[in-house]
């Protein structure tokens, strides 16, 4: 028997429309899931300043459902930036609708959703550096890093990643890494002179210190749910990554080498979220965006008979992942139960 929905999924033009009417319907249809921490700690900078209905009820579904949007566009944008296809496809920013819409957590307005926004428009300025040295475009690259930074400090220990990027693409030069830490101060000056001024000097040195400080977390009042979701989306991630490295000898050099890039990128963002659990909610969002990318590639361009079998086990289990996520049980209660 052929089996080919996978290239006929991934060549419509008819998916993106098709995903995007879906994925609304189910924003609204499904609760969010509320996550166990509070966004007004000092862990998330600026964004207490936020204002608190724009947190709540359908507003910040609304909100969040935009910033869904925007993402989207911005990544079907990026592709055509970067030609990260070998084939005409909209699947990097369907995968990237459907894998929000199964993270419910991603649903409402959160810190998550403005990081995720700021982080993937940086990537149009990174990736344009490619063998090209301009501290102009390094300059935005950064100075986009620091603004998201301002509603989750600990964001800038991103930079390190970014300036490996950077020196892979052969693009890094004294003048870029002044450019970068200009770039990253900026805000920053801003941010200290308001305070100054208001007189909040002390709320700017607190979020200063966040971007430093280092809580252990206990892994046993993780949620169940969580560890789902998180390990279905490195499975995605995984499965991409194998996939790409498989065949990366039919894209181009200059397509591989963005690969690898997001690939480190994704690495490191999974690495950080298993070693502070706590902030999963507003680090997923970041993993999404490679795993997107190279898990499209994957369901686009690889189309055996043991790929299609692979991912209608793989829809199932987003089924069940999207299920789970409803049934609040931590894993100190589950280990006690078993």
């Amino acid at each position: 028997m052929k089996l080919s929905f996978q290239k006929s999924i991934a060549s419509s033009q008819a998916t993106l429309p098709i995903v995007a009417i879906v994925v609304f319907a189910l924003w609204f249809l499904l609760s969010p899931v509320q996550p166990s921490l509070s966004f007004s700690t000092p862990d998330y900078g600026l964004w207490k300043d936020v204002p608190s209905f724009l947190q709540e009820g359908y507003w910040a579904l609304g909100i969040g459902a935009f910033c869904a949007a925007l993402a989207v566009y911005l990544m079907a944008e990026l592709n055509n930036a970067n030609v990260l296809l070998r084939v005409n496809s909209r699947m990097l920013s369907s995968m990237l609708a459907i894998l929000l819409c199964i993270a419910v957590l991603c649903h409402r307005f959160q810190p998550g959703s403005i990081v995720m926004l700021f982080s993937l428009t940086s990537f149009f300025s990174l990736f344009a550096t490619y063998q090209q040295p301009n501290p102009l475009l390094t300059f935005i690259t950064f100075l986009l890093v620091s603004v998201a930074s301002l509603v989750f400090p600990r964001l800038l220990w991103l930079v390190l990643v970014y300036w490996f990027i950077q020196g892979y693409f052969r693009a890094f030069s004294l003048r870029c890494c002044v450019a970068s830490v200009l770039a990253v101060m900026l805000p920053y000056w801003f941010y200290g002179g308001i305070a100054v001024l208001t007189g909040s000097l002390e709320d700017f040195l607190i979020h200063c210190q966040e971007i430093i400080s280092f809580q252990t977390y206990d892994y046993t009042q993780l949620e169940v749910r969580d560890v789902l979701l998180y390990a279905f989306v490195l499975i995605l991630f995984m499965t991409g990554v194998i996939d790409f490295y498989l065949h990366q000898y039919m894209d181009k050099t200059r397509t591989r080498i963005i690969f690898n890039a997001l690939i480190v990128y994704g690495i490191a963002i999974a690495i950080w979220i298993g070693i502070q659990p706590q902030h999963f909610s507003t680090l997923l969002p970041l993993l999404l965006l490679p795993t997107s990318i190279v898990f499209g590639h994957f369901f686009t361009l690889t189309h055996t008979r043991f790929s299609h079998i692979y991912c209608i086990v793989l829809m199932v289990l987003a089924v069940v992942v999207l299920v789970a996520q409803y049934i609040p049980i931590n894993l100190l209660h589950l280990t006690s139960y078993l």
